[in-house]
């Protein structure tokens, strides 16, 4: 009986031999190719951020690391800076940090940190800092399907010394999002608790929310890009823009826009407006040189509210000029 268990038991030793040499010998395949990946992927972007740095478009990564063994694969670098010289940009940011798992390269996640510098020739400056700011992608060889940005603690200043403009800017937490949605753009975003600096005055805390859709603007996002003179000529239908004062105090915006060739908005919007007294009220006080055309319009929707605190009306804008009925109420600059 014991010597017929012998020639089982080699068997399966046999078994477990081949089957750990079949599992090391994959480990080690996995593990060269991870890391002849990632030294392709490091010798590749250094090739190509040394090349731009002679070009017109450029930009840099300090310190440029790949890691993230053995599940992922990331880029890391101390610092990033962009230089559009066609355009006169560019900016500096600090560290990046980004991940994708091997099992899905198109998806990235990046967190970036502060602080930033953007700056646009001739005087334009945007400085910025934040406590998180983190993005994710999904990206394939045609370009973005879809990408995703948040943020908490911003703070930033823009500067433009030859307009006399000095806009701060604060939010508690902010997002934004893009996919294409067949051959349109669906665009969203949102700010908590924004305040804004304007030099001679801060404007209350506000809770603002966007979203749309822009008509065959797909390939905005793709390795085409978006034409040079985007966003005119631009279709878009507003399903919501919302002003939150708190308490229930909300003005809401939707309907179709139209950006012209000369970057003038032009379109027909539903305001939905509860608090109508309050709104009243907080725009005075921000912008006391428009007190008296506040307290025009407020009359002519309460007018239409029936003596109410809310009220839904039509807004027509054409060519920048917002008109309530017959009346000019408020001019939007070009794009």
């Amino acid at each position: 009986m014991a010597s017929s268990s012998r020639p089982d038991a080699s068997g399966v030793t046999r078994k477990l031999v081949r089957l750990a040499v079949a599992v090391v010998l994959v480990a080690a395949l996995y593990t060269g190719g991870w890391f002849y990946a990632a030294s392709w992927l490091k010798d590749t972007l250094d090739r190509k951020l040394l090349a731009s740095a002679q070009g017109m478009h450029s930009a840099s990564c300090s310190n440029l690391s790949v890691s993230g063994f053995p599940f992922r694969i990331g880029l890391f670098c101390d610092a990033v800076g962009i230089d559009d010289r066609p355009t006169g940009l560019s900016a500096t940011f600090g560290a990046l940090r980004s991940a994708a798992q091997v099992y899905r390269p198109g998806h990235a996640v990046v967190e970036l940190d502060g602080p930033a510098q953007v700056r646009v020739t001739p005087d334009l400056v945007f400085d910025a800092d934040w406590d998180l700011m983190r993005a994710s992608g999904t990206a394939w060889t045609d370009g973005l399907d879809r990408a995703s940005i948040a943020y908490d603690g911003l703070k930033g200043r823009l500067n433009v010394p030859s307009e006399a403009v000095s806009l701060g800017v604060t939010a508690a937490h902010g997002e934004k999002h893009i996919r294409q949605s067949g051959g349109a753009l669906d665009v969203a975003a949102s700010f908590d608790a924004l305040v804004l600096d304007l030099g001679d005055r801060v404007l209350p805390p506000l809770d603002v929310s966007t979203d749309m859709t822009i008509a065959d603007a797909a390939t905005w996002i793709s390795v085409e890009g978006p034409p040079a003179d985007a966003p005119l000529g631009a279709k878009m239908e507003l399903r919501r823009l919302s002003l939150d004062l708190g308490d229930g105090k909300v003005a809401t915006l939707s309907g179709p826009l139209e950006v012209g060739e000369d970057g003038y908005l032009s379109g027909m919007l539903d305001l939905d407006i509860a608090g109508i007294t309050v709104w009243r009220d907080r725009i005075s006080e921000a912008f006391p040189e428009i007190a008296e055309t506040a307290a025009q319009v407020a009359q002519a929707i309460e007018g239409l509210s029936k003596g109410g605190d809310r009220a839904v009306v039509k807004l027509n804008v054409r060519d920048g000029t917002v008109y309530l009925g017959l009346f000019p109420i408020a001019f939007i600059p070009p794009i």
